[in-house]
């Protein structure tokens, strides 16, 4: 797997040359190893690109990410074919029971707010709610029944970006904004890896819509959240940056960068996907009984957080 996420903009063509991605910009062209790419974020609606290139980086299981004309992520391509343990995989997944998935969630959400309950805490928010967030985390039931989740949610957001704050999907804010641009290349990166072990993205633990073909991701996803959080409180709120160019390079940096702790083991965020993704295959086949959740370490991010 590769280790370079390009985030492409200005250029006007993508192609393939060899086993190289080919980026020209007017008069300009550049090229990269396929090998050495892990992700490729394209935001730039009239760019051209070749299907033949699109096949190659799904052979290369690249992360493909396309964004719409107001830059926010909206297309995935991941590769067909998936793992070679497919079908197995597949056929655990569809046979777990409602006990299993309910625990699962239980503790994906017990992970969410213990995760938001450390971001207040680095940034000193208020005390009054760091402990509701701990007095939900410890209420969460099986299958969160009380909605816990959603109680600590209108606490975190209110507590951490203000009275005034209202968490919309759809808001025009700075912070809704860079939210969901977060959210969004998480998500992606989520799906790759889900889809890397051919599981169905589509069938998920506790997210059921017809129309989403990303309920297992927004399941997974959940305790990962809080990361984009803490990007911007620190670049949106504290130094009152914008929806730009220069905060999208910077969260993609971050996120390619952060540290996360796994089974008491530091490592970036794709390798802590993968690694929570195995355990979540794990507790499928019985081997386990929860997955492995990341637990973020906000005392080693400010440093490449870093400024716009």
């Amino acid at each position: 797997m590769g280790w370079r996420t390009l985030l492409i903009e200005n250029s006007h063509k993508v192609s393939l040359k060899l086993d190289n991605l080919k980026i020209e910009d007017m008069d300009r062209s550049y090229m990269l190893p396929l090998k050495d790419i892990d992700t490729i974020i394209l935001n730039n609606y009239k760019m051209y690109m070749t299907v033949q290139l699109l096949c190659k980086l799904s052979h290369y299981n690249i992360n493909v990410i396309i964004c719409e004309k107001n830059g926010m992520p909206t297309v995935v391509v991941n590769h067909l074919a998936g793992n070679y343990s497919t079908f197995h995989y597949q056929k655990l997944q569809l046979n777990i029971s409602n006990a299993v998935k309910q625990k699962i969630w239980k503790n994906i959400i017990k992970q969410k707010i213990h995760n938001q309950m450390l971001i207040l805490d680095c940034f000193t928010r208020s005390m009054e709610a760091i402990e509701f967030l701990i007095t939900y985390e410890n209420e969460v039931d099986d299958d969160d029944s009380t909605n816990r989740e959603g109680l600590a949610a209108k606490v975190y957001f209110k507590a951490l970006f203000g009275e005034e704050f209202s968490r919309e999907q759809d808001g025009d804010d700075a912070v809704n904004i860079m939210l969901n641009y977060g959210y969004a290349l998480v998500r992606a990166y989520v799906a790759r890896a889900l889809a890397a072990k051919g599981l169905i993205l589509s069938l998920g633990i506790k997210h059921k819509n017809i129309y989403n073909h990303f309920n297992l991701v927004d399941d997974v996803m959940e305790p990962f959240r809080p990361i984009v959080d803490y990007w911007v409180y620190k670049n949106i709120v504290e130094r009152k940056n914008d929806f730009c160019k220069d905060s999208r390079e910077s969260i993609v940096r971050f996120l390619c960068n952060v540290p996360i702790s796994v089974d008491n083991r530091q490592c970036k965020l794709q390798t802590a996907l993968e690694k929570h993704v195995d355990t979540f295959i794990a507790v499928l086949s019985g081997e386990r009984d929860v997955p492995l959740f990341p637990v973020i370490q906000t005392e080693l991010w400010s440093d490449i957080c870093g400024g716009l």
